[in-house]
């Protein structure tokens, strides 16, 4: 299991990625969350406050339906620290990567090789029998394939058109700490791909 170096960051995105999700359902409250993530209301607060000042999202206790609610946009703290800045920044670039890289989910990505392989062995067995596999024939079945396999996205071009001025050492950090808080995203061999498994 690889070693996570930054803990706070990994809650902060997981909680974020938590809170968004819960908004349409409205079912968990402060409670819920701090149980979840076995934190204190203090850390809980600033957290929240972290995610706010980062300019990701602003949310406010619904006590009677105790629930989060949005509260307005939230706004980027200038005034912070050097230091502090720096992890606002971080963090509100890896809070919008989550929602915003394009995703496919285990059963996508497991059909998807499960097809791959189905063409792959068509193709080898139509070269064994060349007389009743045609030409038009594994061409019928190419188009096929293509028409009803799933799109491997370049998650690299997503990451520079979302953070243009990012350099490739930053890019390779953000993508490692978004799989050590959890969201699944690493180069395939295979498919010389990078894949993004999101399972909200």
């Amino acid at each position: 299991m690889t070693k996570n170096n930054n803990p706070k960051m990994s809650r902060q995105l997981r909680i974020y990625d938590l809170i968004t999700e819960i908004l349409d359902d409205a079912v968990y409250g402060p409670q819920d969350i701090m149980n979840t993530f076995r934190i204190t209301r203090r850390m809980l607060q600033r957290d929240l406050k972290d995610l706010r000042d980062s300019g990701l999202i602003k949310v406010k206790y619904n006590r009677k339906e105790d629930r989060y609610v949005i509260d307005g946009d939230a706004v980027f703290d200038d005034t912070a620290t050097p230091r502090r800045k720096q992890h606002l920044l971080r963090l509100y670039r890896l809070g919008i990567l989550i929602h915003r890289l394009s995703s496919i989910d285990s059963e996508e990505l497991e059909t998807y090789e499960h097809e791959l392989q189905e063409f792959n062995d068509y193709l080898e067995y139509a070269k064994e029998d060349p007389e009743n596999n045609t030409p038009e024939d594994i061409e019928n079945m190419r188009d096929f394939y293509i028409k009803h396999h799933i799109e491997l996205y370049d998650l690299k071009a997503e990451y520079y058109a979302l953070f243009p001025n990012s350099n490739e050492r930053t890019r390779q950090r953000d993508f490692r700490e978004m799989s050590r808080a959890g969201f699944n995203i690493y180069y395939s061999r295979k498919y010389k791909s990078f894949i993004y498994e999101y399972d909200s």
